[in-house]
């Protein structure tokens, strides 16, 4: 075997290289693809979990049975947290979610078959729950059923990974590549000429080249026949690590984008937070969080008990950190402007109500008056002048 066989067989043909190169680029690809998709949908999922679902009863918020079920304990292996999660989290990877009550509790399905019709309830079979299956079919009017979108986001962001996630994992290599060591190993035709050659050149790779180039400071001993030249150099195209991290932080910006979650708060910038967190709710959890609550009402409740003031509405308020001192002076203004009650306003900064008489009242300051009294008054002190 001459050297030329050895080098072949130990580092592989270039078909075997371009292969590895190629499955390293999909392991990349594939990686930082489901890194930032996990990230949005975590970060949905998880915001509308902490979310209270209130029910509602002749207009009056009440905490019974329904209000217990979805806030809870909705079976008896899942809260309300994990159950909300995990609904949330499928209807972001499949753009459809569904949830299934057996025997009054409320499971979410982990696949399901769903056979659509026009003018009738659709239907929907083949239910798995764990490791279940449930025999029983069940109409769209029986179920939770939602679809995050009329098209299927993760689809479309497939299309937009899969040219950038490729660009990552060539600059990885390409980084890796620019910090290595390069360099030329010259053997002269007697030396490669001798019976025992392949395994002498095996063991001065193992034993001497190895170590030389894993060292930070070492020195290469050769025996004669050998000469190593040094071909590195300092490219100075190559990519950086901060090049690197910002074509990772594009993939999470796609992400976000895609789920309408704002760049900096996917990104972890924590200016502006306030701002942010709106713009995040108004967005990305708003629209979820209001057909959780349509679908809870029209399936849990229908068109009559609705017109009775029976619904159920998913509240929001409590995601956001609220500071009862920095809120003082805006709430003292509702208060004497009399547009909320004390109950009220306790309720609105995540406090209990006192329910008494005197804090279900509704207060005004007495330098407020209706115009059209303030025109009266005018009059009389000019008729008295």
């Amino acid at each position: 075997m001459n050297a030329g066989d050895f080098f072949q067989r130990a580092f592989g043909k270039n078909q075997k290289i371009t292969l590895k190169m190629q499955i390293e680029e999909e392991i990349t690809e594939v990686f930082f693809k489901e890194l930032a998709t996990a990230c949005a949908v975590n970060m949905i999922a998880s915001t509308i979990a902490k979310c209270e679902i209130r029910t509602f009863i002749k207009n009056e918020q009440q905490k019974k049975e329904e209000y217990f079920l979805w806030n809870y304990e909705p079976n008896q292996n899942e809260n309300s947290s994990d159950m909300i999660q995990k609904f949330i989290t499928n209807l972001c990877y499949d753009n459809e979610a569904l949830i299934v009550e057996v025997n009054g509790r409320l499971y979410v399905a982990d696949y399901f078959s769903r056979r659509q019709y026009a003018l009738y309830d659709d239907v929907f079979s083949n239910i798995v729950i764990g490791d279940m299956t449930l025999q029983k079919t069940f109409t769209s009017s029986e179920v939770i059923y939602m679809q995050l979108n009329n098209i299927d986001v993760k689809q479309r962001l497939e299309g937009s990974y899969t040219s950038y996630g490729q660009t990552i994992a060539k600059s990885i290599r390409n980084l890796i590549r620019s910090h290595g060591q390069k360099g030329i190993l010259d053997i002269d035709a007697q030396t490669s000429a001798q019976k025992d050659f392949t395994e002498k050149l095996q063991t001065l790779m193992d034993d001497r080249f190895k170590p030389f180039f894993e060292a930070s400071q070492a020195v290469l001993p050769l025996t004669s026949g050998y000469k190593y030249t040094d071909v590195t150099k300092d490219s100075g195209s190559a990519p950086t690590p901060a090049d690197l991290n910002e074509r990772i932080n594009y993939e999470f910006e796609l992400a976000g984008r895609a789920f309408r979650i704002p760049k900096s708060l996917i990104l972890g910038d924590v200016s502006d937070v306030e701002k942010i967190t709106k713009n995040f709710l108004t967005f990305a959890i708003d629209p979820i969080s209001e057909k959780l609550g349509e679908e809870i009402t029209r399936k849990r409740y229908g068109v009559k008990q609705f017109a009775k003031g029976n619904y159920v509405d998913v509240n929001t308020n409590c995601i956001q950190h609220i500071d009862v001192f920095e809120q003082s002076s805006n709430a003292e203004g509702l208060l004497r402007s009399g547009l909320y009650c004390i109950d009220e306003l306790r309720t609105k900064l995540g406090d209990t109500a006192l329910k008494t008489d005197w804090s279900q009242k509704h207060y005004i300051t007495k330098n407020y008056t209706e115009a059209e009294q303030m025109d009266h008054l005018g009059q009389e002190r000019s008729e008295q002048s």
